[in-house]
């Protein structure tokens, strides 16, 4: 899951922006049509004429934010387009190539393809093993154990038979030479602000988030674990997108996390207001600065200076330019998700993302 602030049925703000752009232009039209002298004029108040551009300048700035709401719509979709096509010719190369490990594979050893796939097959998994991974995941699965173990051990089988197919084929792959050139879909996002883990990892992941966001704060746990398994290895930077539409106190806990930081404490802030998302007032976020040992009148202080807000502009700004519209969105080395992300997705790109590129690990 994920919040939006572009969603559900309503119509999204570019959509409108699109709208009202072509009836003007069908307004203009019919006043052209009407007298060459007219053009443009879009309305008469007795003698006087009112030209497009006249009513436009009257209220700029609104103008200005439907086309801020339509350039942000039009990169979104232009993104998705993006990834949803790469992702088409990714899905399409690997049956092409695995068709072909497979049919060589049946070739060398005299059988049909059927027979070599015969010999695909994962562990299912234990008792043990199902419980283990319900304890790993409580906290996101809010119900008992008993209710839902079966789907528990669903989820463990099928993603064991997906990494055992996977497997399989690249082993083929190898074996007859068959190999993949693609690269994945990366997407340049600049891994600028508060960071922790190995700072010579080889995997970074930026995330946008919002403090408020109840996905955000589900998602904490995945981070954390990759953080855990893989210390020197990765690298995770924060970026604010607050997104005040829909989350009142999303911008000052934004604010409260770049004053924090001005204390060297951003992170003691970040678990703190992850921790609690009801605690997010202004004098919440004061309380905690105090409790966290920052110097209440420089958190005080920073926090009514105008500047700080300002401070989030450079995160507001990539986000437009990647046509971000919801939080928490993450960039694994550039690769896109979104969502309340599972720790096995993560583990699995950054896997990918380590063989791609090898380093000392001792």
């Amino acid at each position: 899951m994920v919040n939006r602030l572009i969603s559900g049925s309503k119509k999204p703000a570019w959509a409108t922006g699109v709208a009202l752009g072509l009836g003007l232009a069908c307004a203009a039209h019919a006043a052209n049509a009407s007298s060459p002298s007219d053009q443009n004029i879009i309305g008469i108040i007795g003698s006087e004429r009112l030209a497009e551009p006249e009513v436009i300048a009257a209220d700029k700035l609104e103008f200005d934010r439907l086309q801020d709401d339509y350039e942000l719509g039009r990169r979104e979709l232009e993104l998705k387009y993006a990834k949803m096509r790469h992702d088409l010719v990714q899905r399409q190369l690997d049956q092409r190539l695995d068709r072909a490990a497979l049919e060589l594979e049946a070739k060398a050893r005299g059988v049909a393809t059927d027979e070599v796939l015969a010999g695909l097959k994962a562990a299912a998994p234990t008792e043990d093993e199902v419980r283990a991974f319900y304890d790993a995941h409580a906290d996101r699965i809010k119900q008992p154990y008993g209710e839902v173990a079966s789907k528990a051990r669903q989820y463990i089988t099928n993603q064991r038979n997906q990494e055992a197919t996977r497997s399989f084929y690249d082993d083929l792959r190898a074996k007859h030479g068959i190999s993949s050139l693609l690269p994945p879909y990366r997407v340049s996002v600049a891994a600028t602000g508060p960071a922790r883990g190995g700072n010579t990892a080889a995997v970074t992941i930026v995330e946008f988030g919002d403090f408020e966001c109840p996905y955000c704060k589900a998602a904490e746990s995945s981070l954390r674990s990759v953080l855990a398994r893989y210390p020197r290895e990765v690298r995770v930077v924060f970026r604010n997108l607050p997104l005040t539409q829909i989350h009142p106190n999303a911008q000052i806990a934004a604010e409260a996390a770049i004053c924090a930081d001005r204390q060297g404490k951003f992170w003691e802030m970040h678990d703190a207001m992850y921790d609690d998302q009801s605690a997010l007032s202004l004098d919440a976020l004061k309380s905690a600065a105090t409790r966290l040992g920052l110097d209440a009148d420089r958190f005080s202080a920073c926090l009514a200076d105008g500047s700080t807000s300002r401070s989030l502009d450079l995160d507001a700004k990539a986000a437009r330019e990647l046509g971000l519209t919801g939080t928490p969105y993450f960039f694994v080395n550039g690769r896109p998700i979104d969502g309340d992300v599972p720790v096995e997705k993560f583990e699995s790109l950054i896997r990918d993302e380590l063989r791609r590129a090898p380093h000392d690990r001792s």
